[in-house]
């Protein structure tokens, strides 16, 4: 179900963003042109319609990052989008990731597509149409910086989870050290109540034979793909979370309420 997000009117052609929309807007068209032509292609033993596709994650983070400097944003909710199937895989103990993440994904498209939408398409040109029309802490609508910070600080809960998952073994539960995880991440802007609650659904993980069985549908072609995969993609989420953390630093806005 799609959020219905009121459009936001584009700013007189005068505004300084103007020439930076048309030049970042055809930049971010070339890009995915040229990564489409370089996507790496899943071997021929594995199913390319799975529910959960990690070289799409690989893939959607890496479009995201450029060396032009820029976040592009249809990369990175590419990314997130594979993410939250990951999440919804695993079932009711990621429930309260999984929902919230869908509904932000959800506003930040809307966006994308609406209006506005040529104003959207990096992480630093959402950031300053919204700041130049006084959006960023609106009342009126959830400005996309607050919406995609939200989504920025699950982002380290997330590359935190999967790099435990990654070196854990297949036998080990995986309840204390996400909790832990979440202690050290997303914790951190919950209520007391809240972080308490959840850290406790955490210790409730299944061990890591569990969760690969049903990601990977018990397909050990899938399994070596993912695990090869793992190392790159933690690292450019890593990436992509360091420089969007750097950048809402320079912004002064890691506070959006």
């Amino acid at each position: 179900m799609s959020a219905k997000i009121p459009k936001v009117d584009a700013p007189n052609e005068t505004t300084s963003l103007t020439s930076r929309r048309v030049e970042g807007a055809a930049a971010a068209t070339d890009a995915m042109a040229v990564e489409e032509e370089e996507t790496t292609q899943i071997p021929p033993e594995i199913d390319s319609e799975l529910l959960f596709d990690l070289q799409m994650v690989l893939d959607g983070f890496t479009q995201c990052k450029k060396d032009d400097g820029q976040l592009y944003l249809d990369g990175y909710l590419r990314a997130y989008s594979e993410i939250n199937k990951f999440f919804q895989i695993l079932g009711n103990v990621f429930n309260f990731v999984a929902q919230d993440v869908q509904k932000k994904i959800t506003i930040l498209q809307c966006y994308r597509k609406g209006g506005a939408g040529d104003y959207y398409y990096s992480i630093q040109s959402m950031i300053e149409y919204e700041r130049e029309n006084n959006l960023l802490t609106s009342k009126d609508q959830q400005s996309g910086a607050r919406t995609l910070l939200r989504l920025h600080r699950a982002l380290e809960f997330i590359t935190g989870f999967l790099s435990e998952l990654h070196k854990a073994p297949d036998e080990n539960g995986l309840g204390s050290v996400t909790s832990e995880v979440y202690s050290r991440t997303l914790a951190k802007f919950h209520g007391w109540v809240v972080a308490k609650t959840v850290g406790a659904v955490l210790l409730m993980m299944p061990t890591k034979h569990t969760i690969i069985e049903r990601v990977t549908g018990g397909i050990e072609a899938v399994r070596a793909h993912n695990e090869a995969l793992m190392p790159k993609v933690i690292e450019v989420m890593t990436s992509v979370y360091n420089l969007t953390q750097k950048l809402y630093e320079d912004y002064e806005i890691l506070d959006l309420p």
